[in-house]
C-alpha cells in the first residue's frame, strides 16, 4: 500500500498525465525531490532501467528535464527538442537536441540519458529496428548558468564568453563548454585601430620625432575557420589548425612623413588589401590563464606597415638608402615578413569583458617589428583597448575597437 501511495505521488510530482505522453511540459515551477535515499530510490524506480547510449534506434515514448536535482520545463526548452512520442529516434538525433539546448546559451553543460519504459512496447512497425523492446525516456541534465545581481539580487542568465581568440591571434579552443573538444568552428572578428594615441619615432635614426593623437582608421575583417585536432586535458593542451582571411580596410587616408623642408614620403598603399595566413596553435588553462602559442604563414606579415608611416614599402626604401639606411640589399626591394610566431594570455573577471594580451612577432621584417595588443576594456566598462607597437628607432601606441563572433557547424 505504501509503495502504491509512493508511485502516486512520484506520478504527480511528475505532471504526467499518462505513461506514454508526449514531449513533457511542466509548470514553468520546478518540483523538488530533494536528496534522501527513498526518494533517490523512487525516482530510479520511476525512471526505469539504464540504457547505453552508443546503440540505437529506438522508439521515443517520453522526455524530461533536470537542473540541480530538480524537474523542470521550460517552453524554450522543450520546443529545442525535436522528438515526439512513438517517433524513431538515434543518437545522432539527441547529440542535435543538444546542440540545441546549448544555443539557448543558457546552459554551461547538458547531458542525456536514455531509460526504458517498462510495460510500453515499440509500436509493431518498429519492432524490427529498434533497439529496445520498450519505448524509451530520453531524461536531460542540465548546467543552467547564472549570475547574482549585486544590488538588486535577481538571477539572470550569464552571458557566454569568447575563447577562440584574444585580438588578431586565435587561440585552439572553439569556445567554451562543449565548444571546447575537437571539431571545426569558425570566428568572424572586426578589429579598428582607431589611430595612434602616443608615439616616439626616429626618422631616420637621427633626429626624434613625437606624435600626438594622430588618426588612422584601419578596419581589419578577418574570417578565422579552424579544425581542433586535440582535445586539452589535465597533461597535453588543446591543439588546433586553421586559415585566416582579412580584408583590410581604411576610412582615412595614410598618415604622411614630413621630416624636412626637402624630404615627403607619402604612403601610397591602396585602401583595401587582402591579408591571409595559415597557422597551428596550441593551447593550454593554467589557473585562471589560457595561455596559448602558435605561427602564422602568409602575407599577415605586411600588418606593421598599414599601422605606421614609419613601417611602410615607401619609407622603409628611405630608410635602405638614407643615412643610417638598413644594411643589405640596396636595390630598393623591402623585405616583408612571411612567418609570424605569436604569444596570447586570455582571463575572463567577466563574461562581457574578456582581459588578454597577445605578443605578435613579424620575423624578417625589417626594423624588427613586434606587435603587443591589450585587451583592458574590463578595466573601464568599455570596448576600447590599447596596442604597443615596438619597432627600431620608435614605437606607437594605438587605440583598437575590437568584435568577436563565434559559429559552430552543425555536425
Amino acid at each position: 500500500m505504501k509503495k502504491t501511495i509512493t508511485a502516486v505521488i512520484v506520478l504527480l510530482g511528475l505532471g504526467v498525465s499518462e505513461a506514454r505522453a508526449q514531449v513533457v511540459g511542466i509548470s514553468t515551477q520546478p518540483v523538488a525531490f530533494g536528496t534522501s535515499t527513498s526518494t533517490v530510490a523512487n525516482m530510479t524506480a520511476y525512471l526505469g532501467s539504464r540504457i547505453a547510449r552508443e546503440r540505437g534506434p529506438w522508439v521515443l515514448g517520453e522526455v524530461l528535464f533536470f537542473s540541480k536535482d530538480r524537474l523542470v520545463s521550460d517552453y524554450s526548452w522543450r520546443e529545442a527538442v525535436r522528438g515526439q512520442r512513438g517517433s524513431l529516434y538515434t543518437n545522432a538525433d539527441i547529440d542535435s537536441d543538444i546542440e540545441r539546448l546549448l544555443a539557448l546559451k543558457k546552459f554551461d553543460k547538458v547531458e542525456a540519458e536514455l531509460y526504458t519504459i517498462p510495460g510500453v512496447p515499440v509500436p509493431p512497425e518498429f519492432q524490427g529496428v529498434a533497439i529496445s523492446t520498450s519505448e524509451v525516456r530520453l531524461v536531460f541534465s542540465m548546467t543552467e548558468k547564472f549570475v547574482v545581481g549585486a544590488s538588486t539580487k535577481v538571477v539572470r542568465p550569464l552571458a557566454p564568453a569568447a575563447v577562440s581568440g584574444v585580438v588578431l591571434t586565435p587561440t585552439a579552443y572553439r569556445g567554451a563548454g562543449r565548444y571546447a573538444t575537437p571539431g571545426m568552428g569558425l570566428d568572424i572578428n572586426a578589429a579598428y585601430y582607431i589611430g595612434r594615441l602616443y608615439g616616439v619615432n626616429n626618422y631616420p635614426h637621427t633626429s626624434a620625432k613625437t606624435n600626438y593623437i594622430d588618426r588612422l582608421g584601419v578596419w581589419l575583417l578577418t574570417a578565422d575557420g579552424k579544425m581542433q585536432v586535440q582535445s586539452e586535458t589535465s597533461l597535453r593542451p588543446a591543439m588546433a589548425v586553421g586559415v585566416q582571411a582579412t580584408a583590410l580596410l581604411r576610412d582615412s587616408p595614410q598618415p604622411q612623413i614630413n621630416q624636412t623642408a626637402t624630404l615627403t614620403v607619402k604612403a601610397s598603399n591602396g585602401s583595401t588589401q587582402i591579408l591571409s595566413d595559415a597557422y597551428l596553435v596550441l593551447s593550454k588553462k593554467f589557473g585562471p590563464a589560457r595561455t596559448s602559442v602558435g605561427v602564422m604563414q602568409g602575407n599577415i606579415g605586411n600588418l606593421p606597415g598599414n599601422l605606421s608611416e614609419f613601417l611602410t614599402p615607401e619609407a622603409l626604401k628611405y630608410y635602405r638608402n638614407g643615412p643610417g639606411g638598413l644594411q643589405g640589399d640596396h636595390s630598393g626591394t623591402v623585405v616583408k615578413s612571411q612567418t609570424v610566431p605569436f604569444a596570447s594570455f586570455l582571463f575572463i573577471p567577466k563574461p562581457a569583458y574578456p582581459l588578454g594580451v597577445e605578443v605578435m612577432k613579424f620575423n624578417g621584417a625589417p626594423l624588427n617589428p613586434w606587435l603587443i595588443n591589450f585587451k583592458v576594456g574590463y578595466f573601464i566598462k568599455l570596448n576600447f583597448d590599447v596596442a604597443y607597437l615596438k619597432y627600431d628607432g620608435g614605437y606607437d601606441v594605438l587605440g583598437v575597437l575590437q568584435f568577436r563572433y563565434n559559429y559552430f557547424p552543425q555536425r
